[in-house]
């Protein structure tokens, strides 16, 4: 815990920036991280991308992606925001698996880490309650949150503003590929009773929630936007709450349920590495395949309505 603890603290700044957290996680003297600056109509955010190496070169590359609008709402919001808890996840998770990898316990499988840093994000209205906004347009986020060399992803982002999951933790989606929804790796759900101690908890999905935001329908939050820009399969690991909490709101960000999510995701890092989590049950999706076609038409913004 004392990572998301660090991170929770490190965030909590108007002058945080990725540049800031690259130097500490540099610090460790594991892997590669790049920072990319990014300003355009006088917004701007910092995306960093850190790559963890496995032992092995042939291992499938788990991708983890910190999804958030920004990790602050200023100046109309003082402090860190509960939309922070992707980039808290995700930067977390880098520094365990480098702290892991010093002390000898190198993945097989390379970690693939992005999230961003922006301490001045703004808000969108949203029903039950406002959700914070991307300082660009998603797809260009997702041009730098997403690699192609993302063999399967998970994306962790803050999913208190809705009334689907009644219960404070850490809640699955089902596994979103190519337009379609996927069931959940038995494995997974065991691994994420483990990390929590309780049951496994699920977040409902439907298919406009793995759909692009262009197209203007309504989404659960931005957790499934990089099934957008990928081919690889994702799954959500999603923060939730009893009640319905502002993606801007303050104090809301915590170390427990920030430590079961990054815990969770380093397990499946573990396993998928070593080729004993597959994300997608391979015969099945030949079936579907072969039965349905593709649905790929999903990751698209499709077709202009009559009249538009």
């Amino acid at each position: 815990m004392k990572h998301t603890s660090h991170f929770i603290d490190l965030l909590s700044s108007a002058h945080v920036s990725g540049e800031s957290i690259a130097q500490y996680l540099r610090g460790f003297g594991v892997g590669s991280i790049r920072v990319t600056p990014v300003s355009q109509d006088g917004l701007s955010t910092d995306f960093i991308a850190i790559e963890i190496p496995g032992s092995n070169p042939e291992a499938p590359r788990l991708g983890l992606v910190g999804r958030l609008g920004g990790v602050g709402a200023r100046p109309s919001v003082t402090g860190l925001v509960s939309d922070s808890d992707g980039a808290v996840v995700a930067l977390a998770a880098a520094a365990q698996l480098m702290e892991m990898h010093n002390r000898g316990d190198q993945l097989e499988g390379s970690v693939l880490i992005h999230t961003h840093i922006c301490p001045r994000a703004g808000t969108r209205p949203h029903h039950p309650v406002p959700m914070m906004k991307s300082p660009f347009a998603m797809r260009e986020m997702m041009r730098h949150e997403v690699s192609a060399r993302m063999d399967a992803i998970l994306a962790v982002d803050t999913t208190r503003g809705n009334r689907l999951v009644n219960q404070r933790g850490v809640a699955l989606t089902p596994v979103a590929k190519q337009g379609y929804l996927l069931p959940i790796p038995d494995l997974m759900l065991d691994l994420m009773g483990w990390v929590s101690g309780e049951l496994p908890l699920t977040l409902p999905l439907t298919t406009q929630d793995i759909t692009p935001y262009e197209n203007g329908l309504p989404h659960v939050n931005s957790i499934m936007q990089p099934t957008i820009a990928s081919d690889a399969p994702v799954v959500g690991v999603a923060l939730t709450a009893q009640t319905t909490v502002p993606g801007c709101a303050t104090g809301v960000t915590n170390a427990w349920d920030t430590d079961v999510a990054m815990r969770f995701c380093i397990e499946v890092a573990k396993m998928f590495g070593a080729g004993k989590l597959p994300f997608v049950h391979a015969e099945h999706w030949a079936q579907l395949q072969a039965r349905y076609g593709s649905l790929a038409h999903l990751q698209t913004v499709g077709n202009a309505p009559a009249g538009a």
